[in-house]
């Protein structure tokens, strides 16, 4: 292996902002070290979430004092290994959740807790870290799924949407899922998804009224507005509304929006149907990850779970690469246009 280059590329928030392109600069850092209990990463592959411009907006886990870090997983191989760490090695192949959140970068230092091994360095697996395991994670210990219950998957074509699909099939599920495209609405029907609601074509409170009028048991629920109003009045009694984001007031030109909309009425809604809105975060349930997460491997590498991957290579002509092709990747998934899992090649 080459030997650690003296400075790296990273990205860096300057200012607090949703337009992501505006929050970031692209720097020249010197080469980062890894301290006890830490490994030293050169990313090959790193995802891309909707979640990212909160990062930016300094709404998640950061003191809101730019200059700080962006990004939360990625794929590559181990380049360093600091002080009492024993259980990875030079060269390996790894994946990660990172609780820096700095992982938009050329290299990356790591708790190593918080990092996997792979057989190989795959971007497939970066769908089964942040969104797969809030798929899997939130379906089953949040959304406590039955078999046979009815499952409405909002943003069912996207990267965590796509898997939440496949797993609540499993679960023996009637699984509905709403997108926007016909294109969308394909790669759902191939997933197994019993119902598909273009909502560009449909309306999803009606079709929703007329096709289950006992509403729906359990319903992932990630963009908020009036989407959430309308699963809300179809929740069946005893129904779990899950709320996994809010991807339509991410933007600063959307928030304001959002909050002038009335929710008084939303005791009584639920008393009336002994129903439950749940908050999910997947920072909460971090005994689970390493159980799920090589269940959700070997489930990938035998066939059971597809991943749907979206580089920007078919989407838009171009591969995301590089520091500019993270900034390009996360204007993509906030564009609607995305499949399944955004991710950028780094090296």
């Amino acid at each position: 292996m080459a030997a650690k280059p003296s400075t790296y590329q990273r990205l860096m928030v300057h200012t607090l902002t949703t337009n992501f392109r505006e929050a970031v600069r692209i720097e020249t850092a010197e080469m980062c070290h890894p301290k006890k209990g830490e490994v030293c990463v050169k990313n090959k592959y790193v995802g891309i979430n909707a979640s990212d411009v909160n990062m930016t907006k300094g709404r998640y886990f950061t003191s809101g004092k730019p200059p700080f870090g962006v990004g939360f997983e990625g794929v590559g191989e181990v380049v360093e290994v600091g002080e009492d760490v024993d259980n990875f090695k030079i060269g390996q192949s790894v994946t990660y959740m990172n609780s820096n959140m700095n992982t938009f970068a050329e290299y990356v230092c790591v708790p190593a807790a918080e990092v996997f091994p792979i057989p190989e360095s795959n971007p497939g697996y970066l769908t089964l870290l942040v969104s797969g395991l809030t798929a899997g994670i939130g379906l089953d210990k949040a959304g406590r799924i039955i078999a046979g219950e009815s499952v409405l998957i909002t943003a069912a074509a996207g990267g965590t949407g796509h898997i939440a699909v496949q797993w609540a099939k499993a679960a023996e599920c009637h699984v509905i899922g709403t997108c926007s495209t016909e294109e969308k609405e394909k790669v759902l029907k191939d997933l197994g998804c019993d119902r598909v609601i273009n909502y560009k074509k449909e309306d999803l409170a009606e079709v929703l009224a007329k096709e289950y009028p006992k509403g729906v048991d359990v319903i992932w629920e990630t963009i908020g507005g009036k989407v959430f109003q309308d699963c809300l009045k179809n929740l069946a009694i005893k129904g779990r509304l899950l709320v996994i984001g809010g991807i339509s007031a991410y933007k600063d030109e959307d928030r304001a929006a959002m909050e002038k909309r009335d929710v008084s009425d939303l005791p009584e809604q639920l008393l009336f149907k002994s129903a439950s809105v749940i908050g999910f975060l997947l920072l909460h349930y971090g005994e689970c990850f390493a159980s799920y997460l090589k269940y959700m491997g070997e489930s990938m590498e035998a066939g059971k779970i597809k991943c749907v991957l979206d580089n920007g290579e078919k989407s838009t002509g171009k591969e995301f690469f590089g520091m500019e092709g993270i900034i390009r990747g996360v204007e993509h998934l906030h564009s609607g246009k995305s499949f399944g899992k955004v991710y950028a090649r780094v090296s």
